[in-house]
């Protein structure tokens, strides 16, 4: 009998726990809920434009947390998928943010804990505070002057009104420890039913960004397929073929002057290793064989040591990624590299490589920035779905680093504004 009811107290205790918790993160829910109120009337003037997006970052935090706390009191195992709104947004992003499907569950989770969390965090502690307040200080009625009486639900001047005091304290006892457990069930399961993905939302934003990443994934193979052939056509290709004609031409000339054949002989050699190393290179391209000797950094490093333009590399905290996520990594950031050099007219690049952890997976980040011209922005067709830059011009070479991305659900942010600095940044889902 001992154990039950031990254990019957720490489920009450848990629970008065929980709903204290709730109660003081109550005053950030209010605050977040004013601010929201505030701001979004402003919205349509373009006054949200770089609030707003913060604002939501924060809901979608405070909602995190909350469902953190939810599921370490059910023991429940949720998935949470936080959002990464950091940059700056066009007006359509921002209204796209406002009404998409996650920003609804974060406010309706607000709503929800500004209307119940501080009258269940006040019950948790009135409650038991009065059970023991009535219980115990009834008693000691006499020792109060007439004209100063005990005062608790009314005042106490003998000993029936003392009586009917420690029986109200004695029914605040059984409420709440009957109310209190079911309180915190009600909270928390209300808290994971409106944070927790909907199964059905869940699997038709998968579906939906599968066939975004496969349809990338093909685009981006049909693209690198088109490249090599181009590069065996018009490098390796037409040195083989200028090596077939200088044999043949050497063997005409032996046929009546060896000593004459001997310069075909040499320029059909010379054209033989330019192709060599022209196919050398499309392997290289395919794969770069660096990757599996030195690792992503070292590949980097290599990369941003024959830049044009000084080039700084940061890899603290870069770890080893699948190679498939390593040569999309390889190729976006030469793919970078070649544009600063080409356009930015930069006397600086910063390059940062690491690996950043959020929930379910690891996330490779390729961060490149430059003092530059500025100006550089994702084309229209490739933008949506991809991040958004801001600029006047556009270029091929963010396009295939946004397809790049995309191929494995990653997503490609540039920040441009003219006169400089730009920086991008492209994270690519290690568990794609």
């Amino acid at each position: 009998m001992i154990l039950p009811a031990r254990a019957s107290l720490e489920t009450r205790i848990k629970a008065a726990g929980f709903l204290l918790r709730e109660g003081w993160h109550w005053l950030t829910s209010l605050g977040l809920l004013v601010a929201g109120v505030v701001l979004l009337p402003f919205l349509p003037l373009g006054v949200g434009l770089y609030p707003v997006p913060r604002l939501l970052q924060t809901l979608n935090l405070l909602g995190a947390r909350a469902q953190a706390r939810a599921a370490a009191y059910t023991a429940a195992v949720v998935p949470f998928d936080p959002r990464r709104l950091d940059g700056q947004h066009t007006f359509g992003e921002v209204a796209a943010l406002v009404s998409s499907p996650e920003t609804k569950r974060d406010a309706s989770w607000l709503l929800f804990h500004c209307a119940f969390a501080l009258l269940a965090g006040c019950l948790a502690v009135g409650l038991p505070l009065a059970a023991v307040l009535y219980v115990f200080a009834a008693p000691w009625w006499p020792l109060f002057p007439p004209q100063a009486p005990l005062e608790l639900a009314f005042p106490v001047t003998s000993w029936l009104a003392a009586a009917a005091t420690v029986l109200l304290g004695v029914a605040y006892g059984v409420a709440g420890w009957m109310l209190l457990p079911w309180l915190a069930r009600r909270l928390s399961s209300g808290t994971l039913a409106i944070l927790s993905p909907r199964r059905y939302d869940e699997l038709s934003r998968r579906i939906q960004d599968l066939s975004a990443a496969r349809a990338s994934a093909l685009t981006a193979h049909a693209a690198e397929l088109r490249r090599i052939e181009r590069e065996l056509h018009d490098g390796a290709q037409n040195r083989l073929v200028g090596v077939v004609m200088m044999l043949g031409l050497a063997q005409r000339a032996a046929e009546t002057d060896p000593a004459a054949a001997m310069p075909f002989i040499g320029r059909a050699q010379d054209a033989a290793t330019e192709a060599l190393a022209g196919l050398r290179e499309a392997v290289h391209d395919i794969y770069p064989p660096i990757l599996d000797e030195l690792g992503l950094g070292g590949a980097a490093s290599a990369l941003t040591s024959r830049s044009p333009i000084p080039c700084s590399l940061d890899v603290h905290g870069l770890l080893r990624a699948p190679a498939a996520v390593e040569s999309a990594a390889y190729f976006v950031l030469a793919e970078a590299l070649t544009n600063a050099a080409k356009h930015s007219d930069a006397s600086r690049i910063g390059v940062v490589l690491r690996t950043e952890s959020v929930p379910g997976e690891d996330v490779l980040v390729i961060r490149v920035n430059d003092d530059g011209r500025g100006g550089a922005a994702i084309p229209p067709r490739t933008a949506s779905g991809t991040g958004a830059g801001t600029g006047v011009a556009t270029g091929t070479g963010l396009a295939g680093i946004a397809r790049r991305a995309a191929a494995f659900g990653g997503t490609l942010r540039v920040t441009s504004p003219s006169g400089g600095p730009t920086e991008l940044r492209v994270d690519l889902p290690c568990d794609f």
